[in-house]
């Protein structure tokens, strides 16, 4: 029986790390291979005792390894997944000593192995969608994942510390206890730690996006100002272009006239036409942090050579919806339309504000290739026309939707044109 323990304590750290690292369950290659050395490691448990541990954590990693190729996500999931071993184990036996199961007999060894299993799966399904859903929320970036793996080995490496000194001291009832004491302690501070660090992060990952929009504020108001200095020299000119043709109609000078209509008037209606006069609407926006992601996208893509306009017909002082939510929203349409526009070197973006009495329709437009996949396909999580680990766009502005009760999306595909339409219905 303790043969049949020590194997599947093997199994359920393997496939308790795969569960937090991968939401799924283990190959049949890697079944094998962890079945294997789990009965090795029971079998040599009589010569090396608790110590095996360390060969048991070694292969584990070795055997996710292969398949994963990132150490460092491994370690991650391989020492919360232990950590749920760690913990059941002592409760567990604890537990069966309360209600005086005879310690060593068949039932005692049967109800550990029920209780050790649903423990640790039903443990990894919940640090799995808690990881899922902190990734959601955009409130995990690369230090806290680095700190989150830190914080797991370095708990795993205490735990293990007192487990060597019950076997060196001997170990007793109270001893166990003692120990599951200290390490909850332990446990309790390092995640109180963990928190107050995370809250700062996310304060500084606010403060930091504060930023971005200061300086989108910034650019917008820039880009207004010149705006408005070419209108004002357009009007001056525009006043001296009307009093010149007058004396051109009185003399009745039709040559000089067609001259100065192709080395002047052509040429102002032409700069009507450029990039300097197709934002002027965004004027019309009143919400600052809206006309700032829409603003410096805009700009950036017209930087980039894209023929960018935005259109809106009527103020908008008001847009019901979490703000955060629709700039991450925005931020994923522009950047996808002039990666698009980017790859394709050609073609236009348009972005339109209409508001009617039920609601305001956001409409980002752009010229597509022709070639591009089907809807369905393009908002799968992981697919991407762009590469490898670039699908994340569509399916994360899906699943931002699908949080906002008000917002719907439609995308359509037709003529040469990849149109995304946000309907806000208001509350």
């Amino acid at each position: 029986m303790m043969l049949f323990v020590g194997t599947l304590q093997m199994l359920l750290v393997v496939s308790s790390a795969q569960i937090i690292n991968k939401g799924k369950y283990l190959s049949w290659k890697q079944l094998g291979v962890t079945l294997i050395t789990g009965l090795l490691f029971a079998f040599s448990y009589h010569w090396f005792g608790v110590y095996i541990s360390i060969l048991i954590l070694t292969t584990a990693f070795l055997i996710l390894n292969v398949h994963e190729r990132r150490p460092l996500h491994v370690l991650g999931g391989l020492s919360y997944g232990t950590i749920l071993i760690l913990l059941s184990d002592p409760v567990i036996t604890l537990f069966e000593d309360a209600l005086l199961f005879p310690n060593g007999s068949d039932s005692f060894f049967m109800l550990y192995a029920v209780l050790l299993t649903l423990f640790s799966i039903g443990g990894s399904i919940g640090i799995r969608r808690l990881k899922q859903l902190a990734i959601r929320k955009g409130e995990m970036d690369d230090k806290l994942k680095k700190l989150i793996v830190y914080l797991g080995v370095l708990t795993v490496i205490v735990y293990y510390l007192c487990i060597y000194l019950s076997a060196y001291i001997g170990e007793t009832i109270e001893l166990i206890q003692l120990n599951l004491f200290f390490f909850i302690v332990y446990l309790l501070i390092a995640l109180l730690a963990f928190y107050i660090y995370s809250k700062s992060l996310r304060k500084s990952y606010e403060n930091k996006q504060k930023e971005i929009e200061y300086d989108a504020m910034q650019s917008y108001t820039y880009e207004l100002e010149q705006q408005y200095t070419e209108i004002r020299k357009f009007r001056h000119d525009h006043q001296n272009i009307l009093s010149s043709l007058e004396a051109f109609i009185q003399e009745e000078d039709f040559d000089g006239l067609k001259k100065y209509y192709r080395e002047k008037l052509k040429q102002a209606s032409q700069h009507l036409e450029s990039n300097d006069f197709k934002l002027e609407d965004l004027s019309r926006i009143q919400v600052k942090e809206i006309k700032s992601i829409i603003a410096s996208k805009l700009i950036r893509a017209q930087e980039l050579g894209i023929d960018a306009t935005f259109e809106a017909r009527e103020e908008i002082d008001c847009i019901p919806v979490d703000s955060v939510a629709m700039v991450r929203a925005l931020g994923i349409l522009l950047d996808n339309a002039i990666e698009e526009l980017q790859e394709s070197r050609s073609g236009s973006l348009q972005v339109g504000f209409v508001k009617d009495q039920k609601a305001l329709h956001i409409i980002v437009q752009n010229s597509c290739r022709p070639d591009i996949p089907r809807v369905h396909k393009l908002k799968e999580n992981g697919f991407s026309t762009k590469g490898p680990g670039r699908g994340l766009g569509l399916a994360s502005l899906t699943e931002l939707v699908g949080k906002l009760p008000n917002v719907i999306s439609e995308t359509i595909v037709e003529s040469g044109q990849f149109k995304q339409i946000l309907v806000i219905n208001y509350i």
